[in-house]
């Protein structure tokens, strides 16, 4: 008898599992479709083969003062994949799997180079092209519920992490347009948030144009801004 009792119990508690991981599944599915279609649909952006676009950074002191400028030309390219950055006397590609560097008109090959430029190349399609990349194979999302941001936006929030890699994101979307309007990463103990304030609506589809880091500490307290970005899309080719 107490036998059948511990299996029932462990049946149920087995079944309500299942149940609570299903429904955030569920509706981890719900907010990926809705931002996607809010950010132009899955089929129109699949149709775009190339899109480039000149991405300018101003970091800041504690101060709130400029104290540098970069202005960076950045295409990617899919079916074959490529990402290419252009900077001052720098030239940086890759094909997912071989890194290119020029600098000053001479290739560079050593380790350091080569990893360094991969993380820049990579990251900059994964920070770009969101939350089109949220469906990658290997993504692992949590949903976290609704919640509000330091600027008082209400979000739903999604948990990003990922089998190999070290960083944990968190990514809002808007709970009424479903627009993907900041992003959160921890990397090495280091919080930042970046707001995205503005968008370039395209046919093509919805992509940022403005963004803001800052820097957060564990209790979510915003502090000085330390980065802000501007997207100028100056070309997008269609399948």
């Amino acid at each position: 008898m107490k036998i059948q009792l511990e299996i029932k119990l462990l049946m149920l508690i087995g079944m309500l599992f299942f149940n609570k991981v299903y429904a955030q599944n569920q509706k981890v599915k719900s907010i990926l479709e809705k931002s996607l279609n809010a950010h132009g649909g899955e089929n129109t952006v699949s149709e775009i083969k190339q899109i480039k676009y000149l991405k300018t950074t101003y970091t800041y002191d504690k101060e709130g003062n400029i104290v540098k400028k970069t202005k960076q030309q950045i295409t990617h390219q899919f079916d074959p994949y490529e990402t290419e950055i252009l900077s001052d006397n720098k030239f940086i590609k890759t094909n997912g799997i071989d890194i290119e560097i020029i600098k000053n008109g001479k290739n560079i090959n050593d380790l350091e180079s080569l990893n360094s430029a991969k993380g820049i190349l990579d990251g900059a399609f994964y920070v770009f092209w969101q939350p089109m990349k949220l469906k990658d194979p290997g993504t692992i999302i949590k949903y976290l519920g609704e919640i509000y941001l330091p600027n008082q936006k209400k979000v739903y929030s999604l948990q990003v992490s990922y089998l190999n890699g070290s960083d944990t994101w968190k990514f809002y979307f808007d709970t009424s347009s479903y627009l993907l309007v900041a992003t959160e990463v921890n990397h090495n103990d280091r919080i930042s948030l970046i707001y995205t304030t503005d968008f370039n609506f395209r046919t093509s589809g919805v992509f940022h144009f403005k963004r803001e880091s800052y820097k957060l500490t564990e209790n979510r307290t915003k502090l000085a801004l330390q980065a802000s970005y501007t997207y100028d899309i100056l070309d997008i080719v269609k399948k």
